[in-house]
């Protein structure tokens, strides 16, 4: 018997000035019928993904023709947000404010100890404004750290177990992250204790500084990132230049302002913008790019405006009310992918197939002035509502989803490809230098690593001095696997080829994305 498949997000339309047309009435109500007889989704993932539907049914807001052709094209993808937004992609609220102050609307007091401080951000994450889940979850270890010694080193542990337990239970998805570091404390210590016990899939960033964060705490992330590939080890000297102190890291490996947020997520599929200037790379960094920059940044603007003044996101929200978000901290992402597949069409050919990313300098270099072009395309055509980053669109590696076919997230190398260790290194590291919005590189390490984890702490302090900025860690032996910039469990992969349901809902995302790029968990191990 052929394998059901449930049918993609209905969200892409043959006439993007109309939203949803007669002939698009009879396949619409197919797939609503597709996701209520769905076997493989709870509840839950029926709901959402119905509604999406029905976003996914509203017309785009205005754009040009030209703009609209690169969308239906799919050069430009609005990344499963619909045609037109009600609310930003992410957000990044000031919890802190919440456990100083309290909260009228929630009616919350001020924290007084660590069970009131984690009852209300447990409280918090329910009202997250932003996607129905809460992709930002705070700096955890700054937040609870006052809290910690308001009761004993024994209770202290076991609420935040269960904290952390409810987290993931009542949040189940990879796309929930937190933060801790750079400075280590013994709120850092536990969460990274009890994350190593739990096993679950909430994403953890440390923001690592080789001046300030302690070798000790920095080599219990290693163990724990080597176990259950986590957290990532982010480049926090690297970041404070570019955001200053209050930044933070939200969803899988997204940078914004702390109070700010992001609208939207339109991303460049490098790989057919390459295609449209046949095998003339000057042509492509010359002409293509800044002509495709015009559209770009116009989508950006149309669905900005679409939130700010038809929607009025900003209007009757407690959020802004309570001072948690500031509007003046918000921007929108212009997000790239398909790097890899974007040089090889210039570099490789018959005569020469080695000419590759990540295996020739003449690509290699063409992979960092691609970067660097599209960097110079976003500063010459500002975004006014993106205050956050001063007037222009923040700049983004996106990791793929699980339509994309032939393309390879961010600007990694492909994943099987990677040259050794030090040159995979020093490849994407030019490639990290503009792209302040979210970036990584991932390091898989074999069971020779668990032995020698100051050894991993050496690769990654060198690292961040060829300029990576993000890097994932983890183990070819781990159950985790991080399949683009979320974690999913091998175990989830099995359910989701035998359509069994999932509780976390990214890993049927992961498990789409793995069956499209099976080469995912075939990245090669290193050794140490």
């Amino acid at each position: 018997m052929e394998k059901r498949r449930l049918p993609e997000p209905f969200m892409e339309f043959e006439d993007l000035r109309q939203g949803l047309t007669a002939e698009m009435v009879t396949p619409f109500k197919q797939h609503v019928s597709d996701l209520l007889h769905a076997h493989d989704l709870i509840y839950e993932q029926k709901r959402d993904a119905l509604a999406a539907a029905a976003v996914g049914s509203l017309p785009y807001p205005p754009i040009s023709a030209a703009a609209r052709e690169l969308l239906q094209s799919g050069v430009l993808c609005v990344l499963g947000e619909g045609a037109a937004p009600y609310h930003p992609r992410y957000v990044a609220p000031d919890y802190a404010r919440i456990l100083h102050e309290g909260s009228p609307f929630l009616e919350l007091k001020p924290a007084q100890t660590l069970f009131d401080a984690t009852t209300s951000l447990l409280t918090a994450y329910k009202y997250f404004p932003a996607g129905g889940l809460p992709v930002f979850i705070g700096r955890l270890d700054e937040l609870l750290e006052p809290y910690i010694d308001t009761v004993s080193p024994e209770t202290a542990r076991q609420v935040l177990k269960s904290f952390w337990l409810l987290v993931d239970r009542l949040n189940p998805s990879g796309f929930v992250h937190a933060d801790l570091g750079p400075a280590a404390s013994k709120t850092g210590a536990l969460l990274l204790d009890v994350d190593r016990e739990l096993g679950t899939i909430t994403n953890l960033t440390l923001r690592y500084d080789p001046q300030h964060t302690p070798q000790e705490f920095a080599l219990q992330a290693i163990s724990n990132a080597l176990g259950v590939t986590k957290p990532y080890f982010l480049n926090h000297p690297a970041m404070a230049a570019d955001w200053g102190e209050d930044y933070v890291i939200a969803s899988c490996y997204n940078a914004l302002p702390l109070k700010g947020g992001i609208y939207t997520l339109v991303r460049l599929n490098l790989k057919r913008a390459a295609e449209m200037a046949d095998d003339d790379p000057e042509r492509f960094l010359d002409e293509t790019l800044p002509e495709i920059g015009k559209n770009w940044t116009e989508v950006i603007a149309s669905r900005a405006r679409y939130i700010i003044e038809d929607v009025r996101w900003f209007e009757d929200n407690f959020w802004i009310e309570e001072g948690l978000l500031d509007k003046h901290k918000f921007s929108a992402y212009a997000g790239v992918f398909g790097l890899a597949e974007a040089v090889n069409h210039f570099t490789r050919t018959d005569a020469h197939p080695e000419a590759s990313y990540g295996h020739d300098k003449a690509a290699n270099r063409l992979a960092e002035r691609i970067t660097t072009r599209i960097h110079e395309v976003l500063e010459d055509n500002p975004v006014a509502s993106c205050e956050g980053t001063d007037g222009k669109a923040c700049y983004h590696a996106q990791v793929g989803i699980t339509s994309d076919l032939d393309t390879t997230p961010a600007t990694r190398v492909p994943s099987g490809e990677e040259p050794e260790l030090y040159e995979h290194i020093l490849t994407e590291a030019p490639t990290h230098k503009w792209i302040n919005g979210g970036i990584s590189t991932i390091l898989e390490f074999d069971q020779t690593a668990a032995q020698n984890p100051a050894a991993v702490l050496d690769i990654i302090q060198g690292a961040f001095k060829a300029g990576i900025r993000n890097l994932s860690i983890g183990s070819a032996n781990s159950e985790f696997v991080r399949v683009t910039g979320y974690l999913i469990r091998r175990a989830d992969l099995e359910a989701h080829k035998a359509e069994k349901a999932l509780r976390y809902s990214s890993a049927a995302l992961g498990s789409g994305v793995m069956e499209n790029h099976p080469n995912h968990l075939h990245r090669i191990p290193r050794k140490v």
